[in-house]
């Protein structure tokens, strides 16, 4: 019998008794609790209920808002079917979307008519239905397809005829609960069918063919076709006729054994200690996935400041091209649509992107670091089991953290029929209190444990491998700063260029020398944390977040040991507070640190086991040998390269029995990315003039010419953007007498200009805006408003400068950069440009932005005393450190009315001697 689709029914959350196990030893109670908590939440939760076309077939949405098709077999209620996830891999043959629909038809007047309907026991009806069974009566049971019937029979030979004309290969090995039915017959008929056989059937009318049927025979077809290849793939490998060593290097024995488990089992586990290359394992086995043509598209997903490592370790090892999602949005879609077979993004953008993800149809999905996704019930594990792909490859340091449960929750991503429900694993692997709540107090059975997912799951111990690791590993991971730390980076970084740019045309006073490396060492402080600049930011520092990841699955380990380094005492501190955070147990070793007492404390860290990380300065880790620890962190990037050798020789060196991963954590912009490229080349050069077979016969003694060409090279970029352009009216000067002050230099303008085109232009690149806009407002002539979003972020970058350099000392300058904001702030808000020069300002003040009440009364009073103490050192007047405070105060004060952006102030903060 067929009825129109009605309008849907809303099902109200009713109080209810919350359930309780009786014992939570006993699986018979286990069950029936379970079944009694989705009955319990059919009640409390909120549905929609559609009646569909046939006779017992609903369609049933939660507060979750999936929509699945329940179908009532018959008034029993012990066939019932339902298409969610919880049915079909819950073992219990039960639903909180069936528990709705029975409840529903006690009080709705037409479910009840449905179901009064239907047969009273379907086994001794004619008509067949064929569903899906997910349990038992007396306890969990497996997922099946049955038919149930008086017709049975007659059916199932309708169905081999069907599977035949379909392709499906019959099978003579299907258990079949009765060879023929009776009219009494107490089960169905187990079938082993595929799901399009089914939806044939159902479309012939043959039978009643159920939902949970159709998706029931898909999972199990998927899981025999899984079987079936994994087994073909291993005979392959293991004879030799399928190669895994792929790469454009040899891999070792262990990492060839990594990618035979991945390839053969298809969706897996790798769970390899950190250092034992999981990373170029996985991209072995996607090429030899590539090579067999089984997947064309690979999608790699893992923590932002692996995306760089990734694309580089891609195209070093398989040659192929990788793009990197990153940007706002219509770069990120321009990205997706590239044809580059590996496509590398961040975790936080499967979400946010999640539909462009889905539309890639990745054959292969890459979790990298997959730990962060070990809780099921989270919105990113949600996310990423909604990816569709053939091949998924799960990588984890630690599978297990703090519970049991981690494990299940990384499985659930691979295979969720591998451990089964979560009451099942539960039940079967951890000990629990018998009481009401059921406590976790144990685990047990893990033998069994290790079998049930020893197919899927591979982890080697850094220990069972040593006689076959790399004496030394390193990789790189690229970190995001924060708001804060890139307009601090930022700030310092300018004044260095502008000081490196002066030195190219005349040589720099030694109080400008220590200026300019004032600047560069607060540039590169900034890119570790803001609060080494100012110690009142309560800023968060993402290299800690990614230390204490790091750090985090290192101790799992249980074994190993970690050496931090940072060139800054402060950095280590803040990176100790962090360790707390975590639980990791630590100690510190600095210059600071007495002579007779440092024996003591590495004897302490080399032998208890609850100080797995010793947090180091250059200066404190000299001559030490630390061989005990098998990781080296580097929190920041030092000019010399002897330094990183140092500090990785403290744990590399002679008596090392395991091998040493090295980690170099680098802000993603600014300076220490000149840095970095600056090293390999200094690292080369050092080796050259040490090998036997070099040529170079002569180096350069270290002298600040040196410094500064090294400074040069790591602020290419900036210097480009920061030159003069040709005119000597526009030349930048510097304006500080060399008193040996230790302060920072900021250059001014020699002309009355406050803002030249061409710094004008660097600041607009600086800050990512269009700088055609920004040199609109440099030019007398008549051109466009320049946008106003970008001469603001003009003016917040010169407030911020005024701040800086008024703590680093230098209060003229200070004034000179609050002018230039203030200027660039009232220059955006006229609506025409006006000719450069203080005199022309003050005319549109008067003639546009007072009149119309855009500025208070009082704003051209401030701004011409800020314009007359900005040219008090031109006439040889000093600026008196309090009045220039109050005038960059009073800069801040209208910015922030105006309510363009709010300014930090940088507190001051110790500057190397």
């Amino acid at each position: 019998m067929k009825r129109a689709t009605e309008k849907s029914i809303v099902l109200r959350p009713k109080r209810t008794v919350v359930p309780e196990c009786a014992s939570f030893s006993d699986e018979a109670s286990v069950v029936r609790f379970e079944r009694e908590v989705r009955t319990h939440r059919a009640h409390v939760e909120e549905f929609r209920i559609v009646v569909g076309k046939t006779d017992g077939s609903f369609l049933v949405s939660g507060a979750s808002g999936g929509t699945y098709a329940v179908d009532l077999v018959d008034q029993r209620a012990e066939e019932d079917a339902c298409s969610c996830p919880d049915f079909l891999f819950g073992m219990l043959g039960a639903c909180k979307h069936i528990a709705a629909v029975r409840r529903a038809a006690k009080g709705n007047a037409r479910i009840r008519r449905v179901v009064a309907s239907l047969p009273r026991d379907a086994r001794v009806q004619d008509e067949v239905v064929v569903t899906a069974r997910a349990g038992r009566a007396d306890g969990p049971g497996p997922l099946t397809v049955v038919a149930v019937g008086r017709g049975v029979d007659r059916v199932v030979a309708h169905l081999a005829t069907l599977a035949v004309g379909d392709g499906q290969r019959e099978r003579d090995d299907v258990p079949a609960a009765h060879a023929s039915l009776g009219p009494r017959a107490e089960a169905g008929r187990e079938l082993d069918t595929s799901s399009a056989v089914l939806a044939h059937a159902r479309d012939f009318g043959l039978a009643r063919v159920t939902q949970a049927a159709i998706a029931a025979a898909r999972i199990l077809e998927q899981k025999k076709d899984r079987d079936e290849r994994a087994r073909n793939v291993g005979e392959a490998i293991a004879s030799g006729k399928l190669g895994v060593d792929v790469l454009a290097e040899p891999l070792f024995p262990y990492q060839r054994e990594g990618v035979a488990h991945l390839v053969r089992a298809g969706r897996a586990v790798l769970a390899d200690d950190m250092g034992l290359g999981k990373t170029v394992q996985t991209i072995a086995a996607c090429e030899v996935l590539r090579r067999r043509g089984e997947a064309k598209r690979i999608l790699v997903v893992c923590p932002a400041s692996l995306k760089a490592q990734w694309a580089a370790e891609i195209a070093r090892y398989a040659g192929a091209q990788a793009v990197v999602i990153v940007g706002g949005a219509d770069a990120r879609r321009a990205a997706f649509a590239s044809d580059a077979p590996y496509v590398v993004l961040n975790y936080e953008l499967t979400w946010r992107d999640l539909s462009l993800v889905k539309n890639l149809e990745a054959d292969v999905l890459v979790l990298d670091e997959a730990q962060r996704a070990k809780n099921f019930r989270t919105k990113t594990a949600a996310t990423l089991k909604s990816i569709p792909s053939r091949f998924l490859f799960v990588l984890t340091g630690t599978p297990v953290e703090n519970r049991l449960d981690d494990l299940y929750g990384i499985l659930q991503l691979v295979d969720a029929d591998v451990l089964g429900p979560l009451w099942k694993f539960n039940f079967d692997f951890q000990e629990r209190a018998d009481d009401a709540k059921g406590k976790i107090v144990g685990y047990r059975n893990l033998a069994a444990l290790r079998r049930t997912i020893a197919p899927v799951v591979l982890r080697r111990r850094k220990e069972a491998v040593l006689s076959q690791l790399p004496a030394l590993t390193e990789q790189t991971r690229y970190v995001a700063l924060s708001e804060e730390q890139k307009e601090l980076e930022e700030s310092y970084r300018r004044a260095a260029a502008m000081l490196v740019k002066i030195a190219e045309r005349r040589p720099l006073s030694p109080a400008e020398q220590k200026r300019l490396q004032a600047s560069l060492l607060k540039a590169r402080q900034a890119c570790n944390a803001a609060l080494l600049c100012n110690p009142e930011s309560k800023d968060n520092a993402p290299k800690l977040d990614e230390l204490a990841a790091l750090v985090g699955e290192i101790a799992q380990q249980g074994t190993s040991k970690v050496l931090v380094f940072s060139e800054w005492t402060e950095m280590l501190k803040v990176a100790a507070e962090r360790l707390d955070a975590i639980g990791v147990g630590h100690l510190t070793l600095h210059g600071g640190v007495p002579s007779d007492a440092r024996p003591a404390l590495i004897e302490r860290f080399k032998n208890d086991d609850d100080k797995t990380v010793l947090l180091s300065t250059d200066a404190g880790g000299v001559g030490l040998n630390l061989q005990v620890a098998s990781y080296v962190v580097h929190l920041d990037l030092p000019w010399n390269p002897a330094r990183l050798d140092q500090r990785i020789a403290r744990a590399h060196r002679l008596g090392q029995t395991r091998g040493v991963s090295v980690t170099y954590l680098c802000a993603e912009t600014g300076i220490e990315r000149g840095i970095e490229g600056t090293l390999a080349g200094k690292r080369a050069v050092r080796s050259a003039a040490t090998d036997g077979t070099s040529g170079v016969d002569a180096l350069e003694a270290p002298s600040f010419t040196m410094f500064l060409r090294h400074a040069k090279d790591v602020l290419a970029g900036e210097l480009s953007v920061v030159g003069s352009d040709g005119d000597d009216a526009n030349e930048r000067v510097a304006r500080r007498s060399d008193d040996g002050d230790d302060g920072m230099e900021v250059t001014v303008e020699k002309a009355s200009a406050p803002t030249t085109a061409a710094v004008a232009i660097a600041a607009a690149k600086a800050i990512g805006a269009d700088p055609d806009d920004v040199e609109a407002t440099t030019r007398p002539t008549t051109r466009r408003r320049p946008d106003m979003r970008a001469t603001e972020a003009f003016a917040r970058q010169r407030l911020r400068l005024a701040h800086v350099v008024l703590e680093a000392g230098f209060p003229g300058d200070a004034v000179r950069a609050a002018y230039e904001a203030m200027a660039a702030s009232l220059r955006a808000r006229l609506e025409a440009p006006i000719e450069e020069g203080h005199p022309a300002l003050v005319a549109a003040v008067y003639r546009e932005l007072l009149p119309s009440g855009a500025i208070p009364s009082t704003l051209p009073g401030v701004l011409a005393k800020i314009h007359d103490l900005s040219s008090l050192e031109e006439h040889g007047v000093p600026v008196d450190p309090t009045i220039a405070a109050g005038a960059v105060e009073d800069a801040r004060a209208w910015l922030e009315r105006d309510d363009a952006f709010v300014i930090q102030r940088p507190a001051s903060a110790d500057l190397p001697s």
